[in-house]
């Protein structure tokens, strides 16, 4: 099955259980205005509720991923030298609802990813990334710290010696040290990015949906907690998936010898 929704500054296609949101403003190398964090709002949200969504490809459309916020728009919305609060407000529900959608996420990085563009790929559960793809925090170079997720998200993958570097300096990386400092997942040529990316999806979308969503759940949660409580937190997650009908498809599966026909539910 393949099918699209109309938007007008985001893609939106859905083979099969795998949906590609591309950003689509490539002219302004697909920075974030508000209609634009709009839209992708609601898209996340579509891909929450939408069971038939079951793993979201992030990718941008031309020769960038995300350069960060379309600062037209954020320099005209200061109010006593403060960002536009409609700005931040959405790209802060932007970044939660990417890190806590209870699915699968892939970032396919086919360019440059800054700023909050660079956010959206941290939030992600996984990077894929092509040879001509960047990643920076260039907030200091406007005179601002991170303010849509960086100075959490970035040290808990690459470590905070590194992240502070990169935070303080506004250094942008090309995409082999991002690979090397851990943040990718795979580094592939160009050609290669989406048949890769949506490779590992289709993949993860014929996979046990609720099981892989309390998995992330609890990888979100217990790295803030005591072995103690993320022990409670696994216990209480298996049995929501013991209860599930892919759990009794899988120990079927497993006994008959065969390939389980997961369903997400």
């Amino acid at each position: 099955m393949r099918s699209t929704v109309d938007y007008q500054n985001i893609l939106w296609e859905q083979q099969g259980g795998v949906a590609i949101l591309t950003l689509n403003r490539p002219d302004a190398l697909n920075a974030l205005n508000s209609p634009h964090l709009t839209e992708l709002n609601h898209a996340i949200e579509r891909a929450r509720y939408d069971d038939s969504v079951r793993c979201l490809v992030i990718t941008g459309a031309g020769r960038g991923f995300c350069s960060g916020a379309d600062v037209k728009e954020w320099g005209a919305g200061h109010v006593d030298d403060e960002p536009s609060a409609s700005w931040i407000d959405l790209a802060h529900a932007l970044i939660s609802r990417i890190y806590r959608l209870p699915k699968p996420v892939i970032a396919a990085v086919n360019g440059v990813a800054v700023g909050a563009g660079c956010d959206m790929t941290l939030a992600s559960d996984l990077r894929i990334a092509s040879t001509k793809a960047r990643f920076g925090q260039a907030y200091i170079r406007l005179g601002y710290c991170p303010d849509a997720g960086g100075s959490y998200l970035l040290p808990r993958l690459i470590g905070e010696a590194r992240a502070m570097e990169m935070i303080y300096t506004g250094r942008i990386i090309e995409a082999d040290e991002a690979d090397r400092y851990g943040l990718l997942n795979r580094l592939v040529e160009p050609d290669d990015l989406m048949p890769t990316a949506l490779e590992l999806a289709e993949r993860l979308a014929k996979g046990p949906t609720l099981a892989i969503g309390l998995a992330k759940e609890n990888i979100r949660q217990n790295a803030q907690l005591s072995i103690e409580d993320a022990l409670r937190n696994e216990r209480r997650s298996g049995e929501i998936c013991g209860k599930s009908e892919d759990a009794k498809e899988g120990l079927a599966a497993t006994l008959e010898r065969r390939e389980a026909n997961f369903k997400g539910r």
